[in-house]
């Protein structure tokens, strides 16, 4: 599987900065959670 996100954040250069500071960290954070999710999902199903 593979995931190809594409984000930007609204609001010009205050939502790029927003970008920078805060949502580029809280994204990654939410796939590696999902990714660990999902992992685990598939391998209580396969068992």
């Amino acid at each position: 599987m593979k995931d190809i996100v594409d984000f930007a954040a609204p609001a010009g250069p205050l939502g790029t900065l927003a970008e920078a500071l805060v949502l580029r960290r809280y994204m990654t954070k939410l796939i590696l959670l999902r990714n660990e999710h999902l992992r685990r999902t598939t391998e209580a199903t396969m068992q």
